[in-house]
């Protein structure tokens, strides 16, 4: 299985697939490896993404929260957040006058809470311009008590800001994932489940295909890939990718504006694939 996060990694810096890459992932479809995607995006603007791969499978989506099959959007898996704790998490944004944006289960009908508009900066009025119909704001209180287990909740902000948080964060019981710059031109921090992560999505969808951990090649750049590199059996860093993501893969290809991952999936995956039987079903092809 070859799994592939989208910003930063399958798209160039201008959000593009290029052509190289496009072949590159139908080249590893028709070799038999089992082909899809790992972000921290929702269904809502993945699915073009995965139309255009000409994907026919589940997708890992909310940085592993939630995992839909792809394109008849069935719900596959989910992984929510206790609802108590993640109340707890935007009462501590409040007190530091950062806005939450929760991301409900509501099935494939996708929503946006968040409080009202007095903690909205210039990144976070662009995260809602993009999604108008999906809105709602609440009162603070009431963003997460009293409904079900949300999926994660989402901060946009500077990293400073986000630096403050931190610490207090940490100490409830969740996980949390920060990125410097995300796709709205600001820092990003992501609040979860404790077990929840890229790497539990792969850990899950390896199960629903029986292929072993071993078999799979991921490939991503950032902060939310660390986990997902780590599970996988081979687990590739972008070569514009932080050290400290480079340090939790097993090899590194090049960035994003030089095919990166054409690269990494001719020359693992698919030459890998081509030492293989051609009458063989062995899905050992991503080592």
């Amino acid at each position: 299985m070859l799994v592939i996060d989208i910003d930063g990694t399958l798209l160039t810096p201008e959000g593009k697939i290029t052509p190289r890459t496009l072949g590159a992932v139908r080249a590893a479809q028709q070799a038999g490896i089992v082909v899809t995607l790992a972000t921290a995006r929702r269904y809502c603007n993945t699915a073009k993404i995965a139309s255009e791969l000409g994907l026919d499978i589940p997708l890992i989506l909310y940085d592993g929260a939630l995992i839909i099959r792809h394109p008849d959007a069935r719900v596959i898996h989910t992984h929510t957040m206790k609802a108590e704790v993640a109340q707890q998490a935007v009462d501590l944004l409040v007190r530091h006058e950062v806005q939450s944006v929760v991301h409900p289960f509501t099935g494939t009908a996708e929503e946006i809470w968040t409080g009202p508009c007095d903690f909205d900066n210039l990144w976070l009025e662009a995260y809602f311009t993009t999604f108008p119909e999906q809105m709602c704001r609440m009162p603070y209180e009431t963003l997460c008590t009293g409904h079900p287990d949300p999926l994660r909740i989402c901060v946009f902000t500077e990293e400073e800001r986000i630096l403050e948080v931190i610490p207090e964060i940490s100490a409830l019981e969740c996980s949390w994932t920060m990125i410097k710059r995300g796709s709205y031109g600001c820092a990003e921090l992501t609040i979860m489940d404790p077990a929840c992560s890229k790497g539990s999505g792969i850990t899950t969808l390896a199960r629903y295909f029986d292929i072993p951990l071993e078999e799979v090649m991921a490939i991503g750049d950032n902060n939310n890939d660390i986990h997902m590199l780590r599970t996988a059996g081979w687990g590739v860093a972008m070569g514009h990718a932080s050290e400290a993501v480079k340090a939790a893969a097993k090899a590194v290809t090049a960035s994003n504006r030089e095919d990166g991952v054409a690269q990494a999936i001719e020359r693992y995956a698919l030459r890998a694939e081509a030492s293989v039987a051609s009458n063989s079903l062995n899905r050992s092809i991503c080592l």
